[in-house]
């Protein structure tokens, strides 16, 4: 299995020549700064089990405040061990339902539709939450669906168009399940090719981050091509225009739909909408909107975008061509809360994934309303 890595958030690639430097940042190559990085995440974490055990994190919950807020959380994939995703993007399904569980308990979980509604309205009562997950994995379904009907939750659910549509692969899926599995020559041939070297005892996280980050950072016809030659380089793989079997279909988000939970678009090939042609940005929002509309026979009002881990992955012009096409709202991955001053095609969401834990996820639920508390 691969080993958990930090997304980079901190550098963009723009063109295959940064690529060493990319897979030179390897934490393997910088113990030092591995140790301090490890540290610092050691006590963040110790020391929000601390604040959660002390009841003064169930006190920032109960504390009155005079601004109307909400959280919307943001989920990807519900599992474990995969080679489907990173770690950085799942949580568990124990550690899912113990959230879950928590949730019910202590909040109030609204659908997006409905909880942004009532904001408008001045109608949210505290405490208010709604659940959201991106891309459209089939765990979702599988793993995550039961378990929040158990509670009695509903969420949203922001899928890839084409990959759940049937229409190809989900080839961020389809290229961490290459990297996974290739063999250590084939890595090295593929990291070479794309790069012109490759460096012995670059990590697998490393190579898979340094290659996505290509794809994402391309423009124009230079991303398929990156494509193209991805799915050369690693042969074993399926093409890349057959779907993915780790990916929902539309009979899996009809059942969603039916029991409860909002179907949102998260474009149709889940690319990076930030500094490219107008014209794009509208067929990637538009067209994942209008087949999704018309598979489930439903509205489809609200959209994610994509690839929140690269330093910009939505601009204003993608923010404008949302209100254009007609969505009610659009989550980024900024983390923050709604608040009176948040804009509905530019929600904030709190990221969630295994590495947060129990206590470090109630932390995130009150993480603002604690600060305030801490400032009297």
């Amino acid at each position: 299995m691969m080993q958990r890595y930090s997304e980079p958030n901190e550098l963009v690639i723009d063109d295959t020549s940064l690529l060493p430097q990319f897979l030179a940042r390897d934490t393997s190559l910088h113990p030092d700064e591995r140790g301090k990085t490890q540290s610092k995440s050691r006590f963040a974490q110790t020391a929000k089990k601390a604040l959660v055990r002390s009841g003064l994190v169930a006190l920032a919950r109960r504390m009155p405040t005079s601004e109307e807020c909400a959280t919307i959380l943001r989920y990807h994939s519900v599992s474990a061990g995969q080679n489907y995703c990173s770690p950085t993007i799942a949580v568990s399904p124990e550690l899912f339902e113990r959230q879950m569980s928590f949730l019910a308990r202590n909040y109030i979980v609204f659908p997006l539709g409905e909880l942004l509604a009532r904001f408008a309205r001045r109608e949210l009562p505290k405490g208010s939450v709604a659940i959201t997950f991106d891309d459209g994995y089939l765990d979702n379904a599988t793993n995550a669906l039961p378990i929040l009907a158990r509670y009695g939750l509903t969420a949203t659910f922001f899928v890839t168009s084409d990959a759940v549509l049937g229409k190809g692969s989900f080839w961020v899926g389809w290229l961490y399940r290459a990297v996974a599995t290739a063999s250590d020559a084939t890595l090295s041939r593929a990291c070479q090719a794309m790069a012109g070297t490759a460096r012995p005892g670059a990590s697998r996280d490393a190579c898979f981050a340094a290659l996505a980050a290509l794809v994402d950072n391309a423009r124009g016809g230079v991303r398929q091509s990156y494509l193209s030659e991805l799915e050369r380089l690693f042969p074993a793989m399926p093409p890349l225009a057959a779907p993915s079997d780790f990916m929902m279909t539309v009979n899996d988000l009809r059942e969603m739909h039916q029991a409860g939970m909002t179907i949102g678009a998260h474009t149709a090939t889940h690319r990076v909408l930030a500094g490219i042609d107008r014209q794009v940005v509208q067929e990637e929002l538009s067209r994942s909107k209008t087949d999704l509309e018309t598979a489930l026979e439903t509205a489809v009002d609200h959209l994610a975008y994509p690839n929140g881990h690269v330093l910009k992955n939505v601009d204003e012009t993608a923010i404008s061509v949302a209100g254009e096409i007609g969505y009610v709202s659009a989550g980024t991955s900024r983390r923050g809360i709604l608040t009176k001053t948040s804009s509905y095609l530019d929600l904030p969401r709190q990221g969630v994934n295994e590495m947060l834990g129990f206590e470090g996820f109630v932390f995130k639920l009150e993480e603002t309303r604690f600060s305030r508390l801490l400032r009297g």
